[in-house]
């Protein structure tokens, strides 16, 4: 009897394993066991280990465990409530969506014709010409101050469209023109100083009985000899701030020492040519030079960019 009775516990547990199912939850959890209850609130079931567990509401299961739902659940009442939970599942099931693929379109090409000669069919051809062609007088003015070529003929040339590119390069490979330096002229005696000389010669040649004038005459006094320029030009020397303060550091002084006391800076530029006796300062792009204009001292901003030649005179020699 005893044996009988284990064998149809060991019997039922066998029947209860091979209808429980493991259903998925929406937390990531499964429920295993068999479907006790069903209600409009949830699903009750039975464990495996033959307790019960709580009520599952409807929201928690998954799709696929509704649908397992509906092929465990035996009586009819229970399949009328899982029906319409498994029509809507059924219904909010997302449709593939149907891909159309539309041809390629390539992109229009111009009409016009390829080439440089393109470049005058668009505004921004025009604009690219124009800077072109303004760099090109731009490149012959700088080359004229470099090698001291004349203005008009280096330009003119280059205003030439298209073969205006020429001029600025054959100019620049050139030589540098450099100015003769003139020789200064002795000053000339003052004139009423010579008719003097001159008269006091005859009344003492009257006197000593007919002696020639231009034996007694005294002879005029000699000029004082001036120190010889000293020239810097552009293309044989850099004209920057390191260039002026190396070359020109007796200038920067307010009181100028006792050898430049008469000398003064001449600076020739693309604006007219400066004489001052004073650097009064100095930047990376300029030198500002202390000239006298009409009795009243002035600073003169002078770019390194325009300076053609500085020189250092006496100021009596200008």
């Amino acid at each position: 009897m005893r044996r009988f009775i284990i064998t149809l516990l060991v019997w039922l547990a066998l029947i209860g394993a091979a209808h429980a199912g493991t259903f998925p939850l929406t937390d990531g959890t499964s429920i295993v066991g068999t479907l006790d209850s069903i209600t409009d609130k949830g699903v009750v079931f039975t464990l495996e280990n033959g307790d019960f567990s709580p009520r599952i509401e409807w929201d928690k299961f998954k799709p696929e465990a509704l649908t397992e739902l509906m092929a465990e659940a035996k009586r009819d009442n229970d399949r009328a409530k899982l029906e319409p939970l498994v029509e809507s599942i059924a219904q909010d099931a997302p449709k593939p969506k149907e891909v159309s693929v539309k041809p390629i379109e390539p992109p229009l090409r111009p009409k016009q014709g390829s080439g440089i000669f393109a470049l005058f069919g668009s505004p921004v051809g025009w604009f690219m010409m124009i800077v072109l062609y303004g760099a090109n007088l731009f490149a012959a003015y700088e080359v004229c101050i470099y090698r001291h070529q004349p203005v008009g003929t280096v330009c003119g040339l280059a205003a030439i469209p298209f073969l205006g590119v020429l001029s600025p390069i054959i100019y620049g490979a050139m030589p540098t023109q450099y100015r003769p330096i003139e020789p200064e002229a002795a000053p000339a005696a003052p004139v009423e100083e010579t008719a003097v000389l001159a008269e006091t010669a005859r009344s003492e040649s009257a006197a000593a009985g007919g002696t020639t004038p231009a034996a007694s005459a005294p002879a005029a006094p000699a000029a004082p000899k001036l120190p010889e320029p000293i020239i810097f030009s552009r293309g044989e020397f850099s004209f920057n701030r390191r260039f002026f303060e190396t070359k020109f550091a007796g200038f920067f002084r307010v009181i100028p020492a006792e050898a430049d006391k008469n000398m003064v800076l001449k600076i020739k530029a693309s604006r007219g040519e400066f004489v001052g006796a004073r650097i009064s300062r100095i930047t990376p792009n300029e030198v500002y030079l202390q000239v006298v204009n009409n009795g009243a001292s002035a600073e003169e901003m002078i770019p390194f960019a325009e300076i053609a030649e500085v020189q250092i005179r006496h100021k009596d020699s200008l």
